[in-house]
């Protein structure tokens, strides 16, 4: 089954119209994959179209441009000088890749048009310097919770701020439930049983470690690295104290950072910077981390029996929704604490030009956080409006000069884009 991307297919599609080179990039199975199939299965691309998985050529090494097209050209009959499509699936495993896609792109006698995916951040900054540009990049982020209620047939424009009441909660509580259990892997949400998933789950992590993971680590290293992503697994939305952790899981200091980068560069885990004006009042150097998927974390505690919403699972829920649904690349989420302790879960920075200031809370009530009356004394000019969830209840106030927003904590996605 593929379920059509709408939001990412009409990026591509957009740039197909004068763009040379496309990349897709994020973690591993978040149908990067699935999106190619579909545009290779599309009458209306009028454009004869190859695909090459380089999972199946790994580490294979082209000292330069010409060498690559002879290889693709012999191995696969693809002319690079006829306007063709070309589907480069995983090319982060290739060396060199980014000084041959520079050289592709630059050769005008090229006519052939390449949409590639890439699932590692090893080499994306030396490859945004060699082809900055020249390439249009797409980030396919994890299914958010409203393309998961559409691959369950529910119709999502219900399911909008101004149309939303109490009862239809009824109406999805057990999807919500079952994505907070099992999370976004559509091979996850598309098997039907609970032991189903669980293996699913499970043979996801063990190619994760494999594909990516492995790639970097000695062998004697495994067993530490998997102590800590456990670790992790328990400890989510928290900041973490690199000297206490080297302490407790008896690692070495250097060896967590290093484990931690790599978590980062193949989009397992997310490091969420402070925000922040003055020093004097407000922290600038604690990050918190964040786990790309609950149904891992909800593997390595052995849990996948709903009691009740976990706030710290919650919040690591929120960040994610807000991550998938960002309104352009260069947007930010960052955390916000004062000295004084008091704190704002996240702040949505909209590139320069305004921000909205978001507190996860479970309770359905109307109290705002208090902390939102001294923030909106010194951020008053940049704030769009003031957010805070609940489980399911909606309303509308003013805290000063701006509006307050409390809405059901999976809806935060209509707050970006409204």
């Amino acid at each position: 089954m593929l379920f059509k991307r709408k939001k990412y297919l009409d990026k591509i599609y957009k740039y197909l119209e004068n763009s040379k080179l496309i990349i897709l990039y994020w973690a591993r199975q978040v149908w990067k994959t699935s999106l190619l199939k579909i545009l290779i299965e599309d009458k209306n691309l009028k454009l004869k179209k190859y695909y090459i998985n380089f999972d199946d050529i790994f580490e294979k090494k082209w000292n330069n441009k010409q060498e690559f097209i002879d290889y693709i050209n012999f191995n696969y009959q693809v002319d690079f000088y006829k306007k063709w499509l070309l589907f480069l699936d995983e090319i982060q495993t290739i060396e060199n890749i980014e000084q041959i896609l520079k050289s592709l792109y630059d050769d005008d006698k090229i006519k052939l048009q390449i949409i590639a995916t890439w699932s590692w951040l090893w080499q994306i900054k030396k490859l945004w310097s060699s082809l900055v540009w020249r390439i249009k990049e797409i980030y396919i982020y994890p299914f958010s919770f409203y393309e998961f209620l559409e691959l369950k047939n529910i119709d999502t424009n219900f399911f909008s701020i101004e149309k939303y009441k109490n009862f239809m909660y009824e109406k999805i509580e057990p999807l919500l439930k079952e994505f907070y259990l099992y999370w976004w892997y559509p091979a996850v949400i598309l098997a039907k049983t609970k032991e189903d998933k669980i293996e699913k789950i499970s043979e996801i992590i063990e190619m994760y470690l494999k594909k990516d993971i492995y790639y970097f680590l000695k062998e004697n290293e495994v067993i530490s690295f998997k102590k800590l992503f456990s670790y992790l697994s328990y400890n989510i939305s928290s900041s973490v104290n690199i000297s206490k952790l080297s302490s407790y899981l008896w690692i070495n200091r250097k060896k967590i950072e290093y484990y931690l980068e790599i978590l980062e560069k193949s989009f397992l885990l997310y490091k969420v910077f402070p925000f922040y004006n003055d020093t004097r009042k407000e922290y600038s150097k604690q990050s918190e981390f964040f786990l790309n998927d609950l149904g891992i974390i909800n593997y390595f505690k052995n849990n996948f029996n709903f009691i009740e919403f976990d706030w710290n699972i919650i919040e690591n829920f929120s960040y994610l929704e807000l991550l998938k649904n960002k309104k352009t690349n260069s947007d930010e989420i960052k955390t916000y604490n004062k000295l004084n302790w008091s704190e704002i879960d996240f702040i949505y920075c909209y590139r320069e030009w305004w921000i909205i200031p978001i507190e996860i809370k479970l309770k359905n009530n109307d109290i705002i956080p208090k902390i939102f009356n001294s923030f909106e004394k010194d951020y008053k000019d940049s704030i769009k409006l003031f957010t805070r969830t609940s489980t399911n209840f909606i309303w509308n106030r003013k805290v000063e000069s701006k509006e307050i927003k409390i809405i059901p904590f999976f809806m935060l996605e209509k707050i970006i884009n409204n």
